[in-house]
């Protein structure tokens, strides 16, 4: 069967490297686990290497992890549901009054529910117009319910370009600082996810508002979220995909014959996700549903029908596979 296998051990360390990067800068980590599901094992060894706390989007991830790792802090970076209960975090993240109501409306807490306003700042994703921001601040902050923790954003998951990643923690660390100044409390200021750790990987600095990063895709891939370069001194093979060689044959191609195989993961297993082939030589191109096919050039060694070959995914690919029914997860 395909298999999906996870190094704890390269994740601690890519915590540590990654951690060590922002205590630098005087920032915390927060620690993502969207992309494993919410493992308990995987959550540890970021928490064991440096993070400060723990986020995610699903409701099941978050009870994963509130049972297994009590006293953690746990940050729910997915807008609230209006139309389901939902599980909260330690703090949650809005946008909208609507969704700080949600929460307020929670109950449950002897004390008021602590919230970061997501804002929009180039990605054209989720989060408050950076012009609307005050108004709902100040509704948060009218409401006994609610305790304004601070301000994130996000950025590089939808549509944001390169070349808008300093703007966007300006824009954040700039919306943090007019809040200040308008005397509402925001002593947390997210700048954004993997993606910013590429600036710093420059050595780079952040606004001084800018108080903490959420990774995910760095920790347990060793790369940043903008340009996809492995991070000085993560492992870029903690998470690792085998899969069978079911077929391999001489096909005709524009420029000749080529050598191709046929790997038993397709669509259905990577959805559209990219993935590297730990052998040289070797190149994807194409799948289907249940299928890879790769083209084979002159330096690649030969691999035989039976065989397994290993591939390091990226993201996408990585939270497919992690999520098929056909990918059996072994955790090292």
């Amino acid at each position: 069967m395909t298999e999906l296998r996870i190094d704890t051990d390269a994740i601690r360390s890519n915590t540590e490297v990654v951690a060590a990067l922002l205590r630098r800068h005087g920032l915390d980590l927060v620690g993502v686990t969207k992309g494993c599901l919410g493992e308990p094992r995987v959550a540890k060894a970021m928490m064991e290497g440096g993070a400060s706390a723990l986020a995610d989007t699903r409701d099941p991830n978050l009870r994963r992890l509130r049972t297994a790792l009590p006293g953690v802090e746990l940050h729910r970076i997915h807008l609230p549901s209006l139309a389901e209960p939902f599980e909260p975090g330690d703090i949650t993240y809005v946008s909208s009054s609507a969704g700080a109501e949600a929460v307020a409306a929670l109950g449950g807490s002897r004390r008021p529910r602590r919230v970061m306003v997501q804002v929009e700042t180039g990605d054209e994703r989720e989060g408050a117009p950076l012009e609307l921001l005050p108004d709902l601040a100040m509704a948060i902050v009218a409401d006994s319910r609610l305790e304004l923790t601070g301000i994130a954003t996000n950025y590089a998951c939808f549509r944001g370009e390169p070349a808008g990643i300093r703007g966007s923690v300006a824009a954040v660390a700039q919306a943090a600082a007019a809040l200040r100044a308008a005397g509402l409390l925001t002593p947390r200021v997210s700048g954004g996810n993997s993606s910013v750790l590429w600036l710093l990987a420059q050595g780079e600095t952040l606004p001084s508002q800018v108080t903490e990063l959420r990774c995910g895709e760095a920790l347990l891939l060793g790369q940043d979220a903008l340009f996809y370069r492995a991070l000085p001194g993560c492992r870029t093979d903690a998470c690792v995909l085998r899969a069978e060689v079911l077929e391999e044959y001489t096909r005709p191609a524009p420029d000749g014959g080529a050598r191709r195989l046929v790997l038993g993961i397709g669509r259905q297993d990577l959805a559209s996700g990219r993935v590297k082939f730990l052998r040289p030589g070797l190149e994807e191109i194409g799948r289907s549903a249940d299928y890879l096919v790769a083209e084979a050039t002159a330096e690649f060694e030969g691999a035989f029908v039976g065989e397994t070959l290993e591939m390091i995914p990226a993201y996408e690919a990585l939270v497919a596979a992690w999520t098929s029914p056909y990918v059996e997860l072994r955790l090292l």
